[in-house]
């Protein structure tokens, strides 16, 4: 079950208890997880959503409904929130691997080239003296460590 659907089940008997005219505090707190908790007792970080009394009143009652749609909302958001984190997080992951990937075979082309060169104008080649291509090699090694740090293989 998705926390979205917890959430709303959660808050459905919460309505419904206060229907029938529930007499106790509710209180509300985020877990370790970022779930959304809701409960009569308090708990250390809880926040009073609603307190009840003896006569509850119409007024009071829509006010504490309009209160809890407010919270569920904003827990809503949070997840959603999360998610989207997450996602980032995957995608930047995904791509920093590619990037890893390109830069390893970048550098074992020039290590297994014989001689290496650059193409001019007119699609000439000038040959890269010794101390050019250990240079070319030098900084495809550095660009491969770099990009590579986070992902050893």
């Amino acid at each position: 079950m998705s926390r979205t659907a917890l959430l709303i089940l959660l808050s459905g008997c919460m309505l419904a208890g206060m229907l029938g005219l529930a007499r106790a505090d509710v209180y509300r707190w985020v877990g370790k997880n970022g779930v959304v908790h809701y409960s009569d007792q308090w708990v250390p970080g809880a926040r009073l959503v609603m307190r009840t009394s003896e006569s509850l009143q119409a007024g009071s009652s829509a006010a504490a409904l309009r209160g809890i749609a407010s919270e569920s909302k904003v827990a809503d958001r949070q997840i959603r929130q999360a998610a989207d984190e997450r996602t980032v997080q995957a995608t930047e992951a995904k791509l920093q691997a590619e990037r890893c990937k390109k830069a390893k075979a970048a550098y074992q082309r020039l290590i297994y080239a014989r001689r290496l060169f650059t193409t001019g104008k007119h699609g000439r080649r000038h040959y890269l003296s010794g101390t050019q291509a250990d240079a070319a090699r030098a900084k495809a090694l550095a660009t491969m460590n770099r990009l590579c740090a986070t992902h050893p293989r």
